[in-house]
């Protein structure tokens, strides 16, 4: 009965208020594919990342194990991973920090074939800090699209709630015009007025949680990648002292 009501409340929606409507519709729509697109790639992220901590607690014992001038051997792990097993883990983030560190190390270890000092305070800070950047430019592409979720629930409400207030104004410049107050003249138009709202409300809240479940992740996955760094940087220092 309550469903059938929102159908007679529709047919006296104004045009604005449709307006209104139609925005929050493109904005649902455009929230819930990124939404949907997002919860994907992060499923996938997660499976990939486990795959690589795996076969990164493998290798963390000696790092040297890796031929750092050999990309085959940076990819396979020092040679203990298969090419189904490379292709999963390179989805990973860590493994895109982890690529950096070896070309980083790569390149100096190359500079220093002559004097063979392995790596000094200096040059591990500069990796570190190539590493940091690497971690950035990773978190940019985990948030990428959360933006218009934060739009949604920021902006969503603000349309309905302008949708209503546009219509509550026309109806009441209608009274004002007619000089007659009907109740069953003004119902019909403050409810589909208040229709508005309902659909900004409706843009809000499951974005809301949408983007707090996905936020809650990424900051998940940003922390792992800030201890691998830490972890990577530990090790590297001890074993190419």
């Amino acid at each position: 009965e309550h469903v059938m009501l929102f159908g007679d409340i529709a047919k006296n929606m104004m045009f604005d208020g449709w307006i209104a409507i139609g925005v929050c519709v493109l904005m649902i729509g455009i929230g819930w594919t990124v939404a949907f697109r997002k919860i994907v790639y992060l499923n996938s992220i997660e499976k990939s990342t486990n795959e690589f901590l795996r076969q990164w607690y493998h290798l963390s014992s000696d790092l040297t194990a890796i031929d750092h001038g050999d990309s085959g051997s940076v990819k396979s792990f020092g040679g203990n991973a298969d090419t189904s097993v490379q292709k999963l883990v390179q989805k990973s983030p860590l493994y895109e920090i982890y690529h950096i560190g070896s070309e980083e190390i790569r390149h100096r270890l190359e500079q220093d074939r002559i004097h063979k000092k392995g790596l000094s305070g200096r040059s591990i800070q500069a990796i570190r800090a190539a590493l940091d950047a690497g971690l950035v430019r990773a978190n940019h592409k985990l948030t990428n699209g959360l933006v218009y979720l934060t739009i949604s629930i920021a902006g969503g409400p603000y349309v309905g709630l302008l949708g209503t207030v546009v219509g509550v104004m026309i109806t009441f410049a209608i009274i004002s015009k007619v000089g007659e107050v009907d109740v069953n003249a003004i119902a019909p138009g403050i409810a589909s007025a208040l229709l508005a709202t309902v659909a900004g409300l409706i843009v809000a809240i499951p974005a809301l949680f949408v983007y707090s479940y996905l936020n809650t992740r990424i900051k998940n996955i940003g922390g792992e990648m800030q201890v691998f760094i830490d972890e990577f940087v530990t090790k590297m220092a001890e074993f190419y002292q």
